[in-house]
């Protein structure tokens, strides 16, 4: 069985959404439900699915939300180690291009950001301070969804130790994962659990739940692109219409006119295609432009929920 029709539909759909249900997904492929199982088996086993990442809604967490790139010319396992040891860092990427390493990281204070800081003095880097970042729906096969996406609700929960510990799991390549098992698997009474994990996923503490591509099944390029605006205006202008281009991943606008963006590529064509949509269109709007490539991901979505339940 290869990505016939039926598997591309299915695995577009967990793009989109990764906790649509097994029944709704039978529905519209006209199956049974073993039948997606089987499905869905064969899509994980081969690898053009690598995990099911829930990200959490960066806009409900209260902190400075920074991202460093960063040119380390040498002892590069010692700053790796060094920079997966802090607390503060959410994620440690690196890198081909001139800069070979980026640390995304929240800070409660700004204090605690020149701190962290202190540990970047001696490197060339570029940084850039995150007011939002949004997932645009990603496409392989131009499928259209036959799925409506959950819309996110606004109900408030109040975190606990039993429903961060649910939401560190589910953003830690588990998102599909039942409520049973994620309790098997944190030794926590299944009652609790479903409880509380109903609560968040009810909520609005999850910004999306989605399948991430198997890199080496899609020989997948993740390149990562800093656009420094000419101005403000420019800049929340360029963020939303890049919102709108197929292969691009996450893009986040920040201070100083900044605004950051992912896009994925299959091939060099199809890199060359999206990174000319994503200039040429700005060209006399983007005054600067730093262009970087994913190489291995070392650490990622190391959210820091305990801060809620300090105090």
């Amino acid at each position: 069985m290869a990505l016939d029709e039926k598997n591309k539909i299915l695995f577009e759909h967990l793009l989109a959404y990764a906790r649509f249900s097994v029944k709704d997904l039978a529905i519209i492929l006209e199956v049974s439900k073993a039948t997606i199982i089987k499905r869905l088996k064969f899509i994980e086993e081969n690898d053009y699915i690598s995990r099911y990442d829930a990200i959490i809604n960066w806009q409900k967490l209260p902190f400075i939300k920074k991202t460093y790139f960063v040119k380390v010319d040498k002892e590069n396992e010692k700053f790796e180690k060094l920079m997966i040891s802090k607390r503060e860092a959410l994620a440690v990427v690196s890198l081909t291009g001139f800069y070979n390493y980026y640390v995304w990281c929240f800070f409660k204070t700004r204090k605690q950001q020149k701190e962290f800081e202190k540990n970047l003095k001696k490197f060339k880097y570029e940084e850039i301070e995150i007011n939002k970042l949004v997932f645009p729906k990603v496409t392989f096969f131009d499928v259209p969804l036959k799925l409506p996406l959950p819309k996110i609700k606004t109900k408030k929960v109040n975190l606990n130790k039993i429903s961060v510990a649910v939401m560190k799991y589910l953003a830690n390549g588990h998102g599909r994962d039942s409520l049973y098992k994620i309790s098997e698997k944190l030794k926590l009474p299944y009652d609790s659990v479903h409880y509380n994990g109903k609560k968040v996923l009810d909520s609005d503490w999850f910004f999306t739940i989605i399948a991430q591509a198997g890199a080496n099944k899609f020989t997948l390029q993740t390149t990562c692109l800093i656009l420094q605006c000419s101005d403000k205006n420019s800049a929340k202008k360029i963020y939303l219409e890049l919102q709108k281009i197929p292969k691009i991943q996450s893009v986040a606008i920040g201070e100083e006119s900044k605004i950051m963006v992912h896009f994925l590529s299959q091939t060099h064509t199809e890199y060359r295609e999206t990174l000319s949509e994503i200039i040429s269109a700005h060209r006399d709007k983007i005054k600067e432009i730093i262009i970087t490539h994913w190489d291995k991901i070392l650490l990622s979505n190391r959210y820091p929920l305990e801060y809620f339940l300090e105090g």
